[in-house]
């Protein structure tokens, strides 16, 4: 039964795991690949905002994904890693060194550059998340202010109090990669966005909910399977020694595998019941829940608490999935039920089931409370500034899009046009009538001709 329970004792469960490593223990080369990788989990988070959203948006999400990339590089680069990894002077609130890249250091204790790039990868990955929360309803340069505060400032912070040994961690809190700092507070902030945004106009009208589809699940699929590959990367990037810690490289990745497969496969059996039907949509959120949950302890727990995560995490996520269109909140990526609830549930298992200090392994129920204790106090953080600064925005009338804008769709009326451009489309309708198309009924023909052609 001990085997089961508890890793193997043997010398690879004796190398160092504190995130933190010692001197000589890190692979650069690993960390810096690994933040290259998750660089490219944009494109999937860019795809799967696109397809949760009317195609008269699609191309606006993809813009919002991409600027938070690029101005949560640069706000990292000139505050957020000096804030998240600087000398904090031994307050350990918030570091005040490292700023503008200055007195960055290659040493035996850490190499600046690739901790930067790995770190601001990771840093991105939230503003993409909260792209979502943004969809369809926030002007670009509401989102660009918004992003620039809220990775340089409000996730730093974060990092600072854990990922980097702050006064958080040094309470006894416990976030493995981020379940907590990364995704449990973007799906808080993206609560408080898509609430104070309000729902798309006429999503909830006559007290009925329309149906707003999507533009595409198809994208969401793709799109989560690039975020799933990423996400090893991503976790795997945590155990910075590498090569050098082959035990629990290999383990980690094995719980981030089953923690994805088994939140994907739960998600779809749920919703099958739910409704009678498959659903990809379904499916590919449950594949990020799964993720969201282990990354809180995929370094200290076996394959088959993995699965149990994975499983939780999928009905945490179906049940909220339910709950907030009923609560009349528009939440077009179903950013709150995929990395609020996974981020809470993973989090909160962790207190239970971490080898070396769970309450299921005969540690008692102390990790318990420093695990609540520190949801609450990021809720707290991000609860307080995100209101700060969202309804600053809506003060300054740049928070939402108008009426005009929204009709007619973000893409035409600020892009240059919708997302997919098909040449002389005016002139396909003739076209079309004369092939074999040109004799079916529009019932036949499933959708229908696009609007465009007219």
């Amino acid at each position: 039964m001990s085997s089961l329970l508890r890793h193997n004792e043997g010398a690879a469960a004796s190398l160092p795991l504190a995130n933190i490593p010692t001197p000589q223990t890190v692979d650069y080369d690993w960390v810096l690949v690994s933040g290259f990788i998750v660089i490219l989990t944009q494109v999937g988070f860019a795809f799967i905002g696109a397809g949760s959203v009317r195609y008269k948006n699609s191309q606006s999400v993809v813009i919002k994904v991409f600027l938070g990339l690029f101005l949560t590089v640069l706000i990292w680069w000139l505050f957020g890693y000096g804030f998240s990894f600087g000398d904090d002077f031994q307050t350990k609130f918030m570091g005040g060194t490292k700023l503008g890249g200055a007195k960055w250091e290659v040493t035996a204790y850490g190499n600046d550059y690739t901790n930067f790039v790995f770190r601001a990868s990771g840093a991105a990955v939230g503003t993409a998340i909260l792209a979502g929360a943004a969809a369809e309803r926030m002007t670009f340069l509401g989102w660009s202010i918004f992003t620039l505060l809220y990775s340089g400032f409000i996730y730093a912070g974060l990092t600072h109090w854990t990922l980097a040994a702050g006064w958080l961690s040094t309470l006894g809190y416990k976030d493995f990669s981020g379940a907590g700092v990364i995704f449990y507070a973007a799906g808080v902030a993206g609560l408080i966005l898509t609430v104070l945004l309000k729902p798309r106009r006429a999503r909830f009208d006559n007290g009925q909910t329309l149906d707003f589809n999507r533009h595409s699940p198809l994208y969401i699929g793709f799109g989560s399977l690039l975020v799933f590959a990423g996400w090893l990367f991503f976790n795997g990037g945590v155990v910075s020694q590498g090569a050098k810690s082959q035990y629990l490289q290999g383990l980690v990745a094995v719980n981030t595998l089953i923690g994805g497969a088994t939140g994907g496969f739960f998600s779809f059996v749920i919703r099958y019941f739910q409704y009678g039907t498959s659903n990809l949509a379904a499916l590919s959120r449950g594949i990020i829940c799964g993720l969201v949950a282990v990354s809180a302890a995929a370094d200290d727990m076996k394959p088959w608490t993995a699965f149990l995560y994975g499983a939780i995490a999928a009905l945490i996520y179906s049940f909220l999935a339910k709950v907030m269109p009923a609560a009349q909140i528009d939440d077009p990526a179903e950013v709150v039920p995929v990395y609020f609830g996974s981020g809470l549930i993973g989090i909160i298992l962790s207190a239970l089931f971490d080898t070396k200090a769970g309450a299921f392994y005969g540690f008692g129920a102390k990790l318990l409370g420093k695990q609540l204790l520190g949801l609450l106090i990021i809720f707290s953080w991000v609860t307080f500034f995100t209101l700060i600064i969202l309804l600053a925005l809506k003060g300054f009338g740049i928070l939402r899009i108008d009426v005009e804008t929204e009709n007619a769709g973000i893409d035409k009326a600020q892009c240059l046009g919708e997302a997919i451009v098909f040449a002389n489309q005016v002139d396909e309708v003739p076209l079309v009538q004369q092939t074999e198309l040109g004799n079916l009924r529009s019932s036949q023909l499933g959708s229908g001709i696009r609007s465009g052609f007219k």
